[in-house]
């Protein structure tokens, strides 16, 4: 962006050109890259070919990490193109062609817009002006406009300057901004830069939008939610990896180590751990990448079921506990598998409750990579248990409120690369190798474990002792919260005896 120095010199004198706040929440406002603007063809267009590309890479981005995407529009109805009443057309008339219902009002074709994108249609420069659009960012919780679109000079410039005057800091991406001439184009981005939002080049707004999906948060009822839990919070570190547990005592009760599924903080299996006090002494790990617990120094390479075994290890040495029972959920069953065949631990059994049976040359896991962050982004924009009623019908509704208050301190990279463990390291490598006493536990409804899955599990651990939990699915403890805590408390006095 060309600068000349002495006004860059007045600018900075006069105490413009800080930067710009970056939030964890951020949303994508791609001003008016329709048809009438991004085509040559069109009176009122040019030739925006880079600028769509470079719009589409973010919108590309924003969508995979569930951040919202807006299009605005600019349309005018037949009394408004043709009337009087509109001022900027008495100084814009060429803007008259921009018709409701016409080829240059449509959304350019190189962009993808989706169901769960939104649109704002304006009849002036700015996309406030006279619209809902900051009802909606504020609806949306957005912190931060990422601004794109065209044309720079005009509604770009006018919808940045309005976003700040709105309240939000604001992103504008050089290389995704176009306009008709280039002088135009230089200056509004200088001015911009100057006064109302940092400037940034493609590959820095991709970056940030990178980054802050794998923001972990944790909000104030979130955190109160641990008031309510009759646990005691314990500290161990495995490695350079800080994990939290919770404890539930009592001390002197045989101990079981509680490992929860891929998107299970410790305190959504409070309700497990509540129904088995009587029995043991049950206490039930963040994982690492979720809940309080650290993330994994290299997401590369971190998240693993040696990396995750390794902190079992940590567990039971760190806070002392002597022959301890290993139950698993999902994740967490195959975690208690790898764990009770390195040899590492002296354990009194293992319960593992519908584990992946997922692998090289398997059939894939039954929920998508996509599902889970989609789940992701809504948890970190701000979601509700009716939101994630929807997903999860059957749970009860403290745990429906406590996923949508906690999903949130999930870490992305954890996810991702658990789900991808979830298809390239196999179960069955290490099933068969599970001393007894093991338990199998699994849904009568589970899309995870089949009765086709379960049959081969039988037969490649004959020593293990299996029970169906009936009408559930994967989330056996969640979907039937009495038969999953009977079937689970039979199998642990078994353990007992």
């Amino acid at each position: 962006m060309p600068v000349d120095e002495q006004s860059d010199s007045v600018y900075e004198r006069a105490g413009f050109g800080a930067a710009v706040p970056r939030g964890s929440r951020p949303a994508l406002v791609v001003v008016d890259l329709t048809r009438g603007f991004t085509e040559p063809d069109f009176p009122t267009g040019a030739d925006l070919t880079a600028e769509v590309t470079a719009a589409a890479s973010l919108v590309a981005e924003a969508r995979r990490h569930g951040f919202p995407v807006i299009y605005t529009a600019i349309a005018y109805t037949p009394a408004e193109a043709d009337g009087d009443s509109v001022a900027w057309l008495r100084k814009a008339p060429g803007m008259r062609a921009l018709r409701e219902g016409s080829d240059a009002v449509a959304l350019d074709p190189r962009l993808d817009r989706r169901d769960g994108d939104h649109l704002v249609v304006k009849k002036g420069a700015s996309a406030f002006h006279g619209t809902a659009l900051a009802a909606l960012l504020s609806g949306l919780d957005a912190d931060t406009v990422l601004v794109c679109g065209a044309t720079t000079s005009g509604c770009v410039r006018a919808t940045a300057v309005d976003a700040v005057q709105s309240g939000f800091d604001t992103l504008v991406v050089r290389e995704a901004c176009g306009d008709r001439a280039q002088r135009p184009h230089d200056a509004a981005l200088f001015d911009l830069q100057a006064k109302y939002a940092d400037v940034v080049a493609l590959d820095d707004a991709l970056a940030y939008l990178e980054e802050t999906a794998d923001r972990r948060t944790l909000t104030q009822p979130a955190l109160a939610d641990l008031g309510d839990v009759p646990a005691t919070s314990r500290w161990v570190t495995s490695g350079p990896v800080r994990l939290h547990v919770l404890d539930y005592g009592p001390a002197d009760g045989v101990p079981v180590l509680v490992l929860p599924g891929i998107t299970s903080p410790a305190v959504t299996m409070d309700f497990v751990a509540r129904g088995l006090t009587d029995l043991v002494r049950p206490l039930v790990l963040d994982v690492r990448g979720r809940g309080l617990s650290d993330d994994a120094p290299d997401p590369s390479h971190g998240y693993d079921l040696a990396s995750y075994a390794a902190d079992v290890d940590a567990v039971v040495e760190g806070l002392g506990l002597r022959d301890p029972i290993l139950l698993g959920h999902s994740m967490g069953a195959r975690i208690a598998a790898r764990a009770a065949v390195t040899g590492r631990l002296s354990l009194r059994g293992t319960v593992l409750v519908d584990p992946p049976l997922s692998g090289p040359g398997r059939g894939p896991y039954p929920t998508t990579l996509d599902a889970f962050l989609g789940q992701l982004g809504q948890a970190r924009r701000g979601t509700d248990a009716d939101e994630v009623a929807r997903s999860w019908p059957r749970w009860p509704r403290r745990e429906q409120e406590l996923r949508a208050r906690w999903l949130s301190s999930c870490s992305r990279a954890a996810i991702t690369a658990t789900h991808a463990g979830f298809e390239s390291e196999d179960f069955f490598d290490d099933w068969p190798k599970v001393p007894a006493p093991t338990f199998f536990l699994y849904g009568g409804a589970s899309p995870v474990v089949t009765a086709a899955g379960a049959a081969e599990a039988a037969e490649r651990n004959p020593s293990a002792e299996f029970a169906e939990v009936p009408d559930a699915g994967h989330m056996v403890f969640w979907d039937r919260p009495d038969e999953g805590l009977a079937a689970l408390r039979e199998a642990l006095g078994k353990l007992l005896s």
